[in-house]
């Protein structure tokens, strides 16, 4: 459940001695703790200003809970032994791997999600295979493009084969070298054009699996970008498949989320925040479901921010989830605070939050 700033009556204040509740300007800002005292001064200052109220936002769901770690390596596990079972792609691999997509929908179905990516890492070293890191981004995706795609008013079937086109959008990857997929510098130009043969590598692997055309295109299409500027066909707007759509935004924030060899991951308001400034790349109707559906910071949330401070979250914007209001529970120093403070990440521009944990985790 989050918390939306609700405007208040004029004059309010008028019989009050202490504020009955916080009271905060139209941006979010803190004007007035619970309990403090109202002076003449406050109250004529207050008069005729605009003051809101954090209220209940009632189209949100009220259940938060982590994605189930031991479900979701199931299905990691269960796609790893799938794809290297034989070279092909079988339409016995795909009913299996339709049961992963099944094991997604159920858990995202009428529940609000939240994607624990740092606690998903991988100790690559100890595999021997070909790249493990392709199924757990596969999963992310999976999961990522579900709850878009339902934010679009995706049901049925139809959210089954847009969640099967997702853990099936880089199957061509199994064709790309180890050494490539993994190269910790730059890549050439040539070992780049192999890399964007993974989508058309993907395709061809699927032929004959008997899948829809809607999940051919969506292997075949999920780098292609609004703009035109993606591969392998420079497809642009709705040429490009929706399914298709939805899966390269979560495609590229869970890339940005993970550690690369040739960079550590960014933190989730990072990738949003450049996502949100790759508005030629992608479709904006997409953009603005995967922003609604991604829940960085719900209600109950323990955040740490880049000045060591910790907090409470208590409010999102619904424009900038990745700003929210923090109530602050311990200063830089580790020490409590025993005052109602807060902090607006809005207003504070400098200050961003590095760590989140959830006091009602039921992970």
């Amino acid at each position: 459940m989050n918390l939306v700033l609700e405007k208040l009556p004029q004059g309010f204040l008028f019989f009050e001695k202490q504020a009955p509740m916080d009271l905060f300007d139209a941006r979010g800002l803190l004007l007035l703790t619970r309990g403090q005292l109202v002076t003449e001064w406050i109250r004529e200052r207050l008069a005729s200003s605009e003051v809101y109220t954090l209220k209940s936002e009632v189209k949100t769901v009220t259940h938060t809970k982590s994605f189930p770690k031991d479900l979701y390596w199931d299905i990691v596990g269960s796609l790893w032994s799938i794809y290297h079972d034989v070279g092909l792609i079988t339409s016995e691999q795909i009913s299996k791997t339709m049961v992963s997509i099944e094991w997604i929908i159920n858990e995202i179905k009428d529940k609000c999600i939240y994607i624990d990516t740092n606690s998903l890492r991988v100790d690559l070293a100890s595999f021997k295979e070909h790249d493990y890191c392709t199924f757990v981004h596969a999963v992310n995706v999976a999961i990522l493009s579900a709850l878009t795609a339902r934010e679009l008013g995706y049901k049925g079937q139809r959210l089954r084969y847009l969640a099967m086109g997702a853990i099936l959008h880089d199957i061509g990857k199994i064709k790309v070298p180890y050494e490539i997929l993994n190269k910790p510098g730059p890549l050439s130009k040539s070992e780049f054009y192999i890399i964007q043969q993974h989508p058309l590598e993907g395709e061809a692997m699927l032929r004959n699996a008997e899948v829809l055309p809607s999940i051919l295109n969506t292997v075949r299409q999920h780098h292609e970008r609004w703009s035109g500027n993606g591969y392998p066909n420079g497809l642009s707007g709705s040429r490009i498949h929706l399914d298709a759509q939805i899966i390269a935004v979560a495609d590229v924030y869970d890339a940005l989320t993970a550690d690369r060899p040739y960079r550590k991951a960014l933190p989730p308001y990072h990738a949003l925040e450049m996502i949100l400034a790759m508005e030629k790349d992608f479709n904006p109707m997409v953009i603005q479901a995967f922003r609604k559906s991604l829940n960085l910071y719900p209600k109950d949330s323990l955040v740490t921010l880049n000045t060591g401070e910790r907090g409470l979250v208590v409010a999102v914007p619904t424009s900038f989830p990745t700003r929210p209001l923090v109530r602050l529970l311990f200063d830089r120093n580790g020490k409590y605070v025993d005052k109602d403070t807060y902090i607006d990440l809005m207003c504070e521009l400098t200050s961003f939050i590095i760590e989140t944990s959830f006091r009602n985790s039921m992970a």
